[in-house]
């Protein structure tokens, strides 16, 4: 899955794939990004890719319980046969750029201990597939792979840069595309508890404890 993910310095880190940039999205300089906040996410246009401000949880159009629904911050890979999913990977897809992603384990006595992920070039952006609807959208993930598996069973479908433009394009079948692709190797070290509050917000969140 993914609980909470960080965006610095999107902008100029998207530059190369994006033509435009709609909103203020410059203020997105998020070390703490929540469910229910927004983030920058990249749509692709007649006139070409475009970064722009959405709301991560989709409450769908077709959900009526506000209060009881539990809004879809994350979208099984294995869900996009789906009907709803389905309609929405063949029409609304989207990248969401980020630059580390949190994951928790939990210890013997049940603490959850929190994980910070990245590429192994941490100046490269990580660019999850997502789907939307309306200014909303969702996180795809997939089954965990190689060591990443010992920290939780999910993680996010990270869509390789080579294959943005094949995946935005919808003419192409995203299941298909998503399917060819390999998920990159991460890295990834513990980090503070301090992540653990959605009010903390400050670079030092990502900096891994002593001796790892």
């Amino acid at each position: 899955m993914c609980g909470r993910f960080a965006q610095t310095n999107i902008i100029k880190a998207t530059s190369d794939i994006v033509k435009t940039v709609i909103g203020k999205v410059d203020n997105i300089d998020n070390f703490n990004i929540s469910p229910g906040q927004e983030a920058a996410v990249i749509k692709k246009y007649s006139n070409g890719r475009a970064l722009e401000l959405g709301k991560w949880s989709i409450f769908p159009s077709w959900a009526k319980d506000k209060e009881g629904f539990k809004r879809l911050h994350n979208t099984r890979f294995e869900s996009l046969t789906k009907p709803y999913f389905k309609r929405l990977i063949l029409t609304n897809r989207l990248l969401i750029p980020c630059s580390f992603f949190y994951e928790w384990s939990k210890s013997e006595d049940k603490k959850k201990i929190p994980y910070c992920f990245k590429l192994n070039d941490e100046n490269e952006l990580m660019y999850f597939a997502g789907v939307f609807e309306n200014n909303q959208f969702s996180i795809i993930t997939r089954e965990a792979e190689g060591k990443n598996i010992k920290i939780h069973h999910r993680q996010p479908l990270i869509i390789n840069k080579s294959k943005i433009n094949d995946y935005l394009n919808l003419k192409n079948d995203a299941l298909d595309v998503l399917k060819s692709i390999k998920p990159p190797t991460l890295d990834f070290y513990k980090i503070g508890l301090e992540v653990n509050n959605p009010k903390n917000n400050f670079k030092e969140l990502v900096k891994p404890l002593p001796n790892q």
